[in-house]
């Protein structure tokens, strides 16, 4: 007896949503949604660096879904010879987790890996939602001033607090490096 199992498929890494957008119109095309159940990507909202700024500045930013596990999606599905075929000849994809070629069917993952997965999803949604996000403004960072009698000077963030919003610049002032404290509003990351 064939059950529904997790599999874990390896796809050419950024192209994950077009695999599943090709599996899901393949499965009704081919009339196979019996061995299909369900096609997860696991994700997390995360903020690039510009839009990490645009927030800290207190200004509209755009919040993008990244895969946690890049060039991987997950497939519950009953392995037949057919279902098998059907996902391994779609666009993208480079092959199955656990299968050694030569015709060897590939081997599901437990349950309880894959909710360690769901779990860390959950976790790493939570965690961004309760406003633990790395902030665009921390040390090593390269930043120019934008306004004050340093304005149009860059340096180098030497200490940052994302409480008080503030970070200390280095900025060069008669041939030494001076720190000098600013607002995050202040500066912009150079780059």
């Amino acid at each position: 007896m064939n059950y529904f199992k997790w599999y874990m498929i390896s796809t050419i890494s950024g192209k994950e949503d077009n695999v599943v957008e090709a599996l899901k119109n393949k499965i009704v095309a081919e009339k196979k949604q019996e061995f299909f159940n369900d096609i997860r990507i696991f994700k997390m909202p995360h903020l690039s660096n510009k839009e990490l700024e645009k927030k800290t500045k207190g200004e509209e930013y755009v919040v993008k879904e990244i895969n946690i596990y890049k060039g991987y999606i997950f497939i519950n599905m009953i392995m037949t010879d057919e279902a098998w075929y059907l996902v391994r000849n779609t666009q993208y994809v480079t092959g199955l987790i656990g299968s050694s070629g030569r015709g060897a069917k590939p081997t599901p993952i437990s349950e309880k890996y894959f909710q360690k997965m769901v779990d860390k999803e959950i976790m790493l949604r939570e965690k961004f939602e309760s406003g633990d996000i790395e902030t665009a403004f921390k040390e090593g960072t390269i930043v120019k001033v934008l306004s004050g009698p340093y304005r149009e000077e860059t340096g180098e963030i030497i200490k940052n607090n994302d409480v008080t919003q503030k970070a200390f610049v280095n900025i060069e002032q008669f041939g030494r490096k001076v720190p000098v404290e600013f607002s995050y509003k202040d500066l912009e990351i150079c780059g």
